[in-house]
């Protein structure tokens, strides 16, 4: 056989062989190349998610949720507050307030920094926390190219009341595991 028909035929087998294996490489190429464009796409601009825990007594006049990202945000960029039920506590875009999305046990209760996309204080107060306030509260900020949350864990605990002559609290006493009664039960 010539040189030139041998060296032909080697041509062949291995554009055959490569032809066979072009749509797995095709596929792995444009696989990778997929994800890696998505998930870049995905964590631009975004902090992971966070916890924190805030404990008050209830009673107390109010309590901070805290959250403080990055300053000067976009002016897109949109803050909500949310409870672990999705009610949502507090909406903020456009460059305002908008109460009429906000759930209605939240509405007159809660307030935030008046300049927040410009300082990065994203934090919440809640006003006159009760035992129904506790719980997570998730902080979203979004826009085009920002994507950062929050989780807040509330724990509103039971006021304690200091006695005079008493060298410990006394918790309510839904709380104690003291047995005897609370009204002694005689009949008259």
């Amino acid at each position: 056989m010539p040189l030139f028909q041998w060296f032909d035929l080697a041509l062949l087998n291995s554009t055959r062989l490569a032809l066979r294996a072009f749509p797995l490489q095709f596929f792995l190429y444009w696989y990778l190349l997929f994800w890696s464009l998505l998930l870049s796409r995905y964590d631009r601009g975004r902090v992971g998610t966070t916890a924190c825990q805030v404990e008050v007594e209830e009673g107390a006049e109010s309590v901070l949720l805290p959250f403080t990202t990055t300053p000067e945000l976009p002016g897109d960029a949109k803050v909500e507050w949310r409870d672990s039920k999705e009610n949502i506590v507090h909406v903020y875009k456009s460059g305002s307030d908008h109460h009429e999305e906000q759930h209605q046990f939240y509405r007159t209760r809660k307030k935030m920094n008046e300049d927040l996309l410009r300082t990065g204080d994203l934090s919440l107060t809640l006003k006159h926390p009760t035992k129904r306030d506790s719980g997570e509260y998730y902080c979203g900020v979004y826009s085009k190219n920002i994507r950062r949350r929050k989780t807040v864990q509330l724990k509103v605990k039971a006021p304690t009341v200091q006695v005079q002559n008493q060298p410990e609290d006394i918790r309510t006493r839904s709380s104690s595991t003291d047995p005897t009664p609370l009204i002694d039960d005689q009949s008259v």
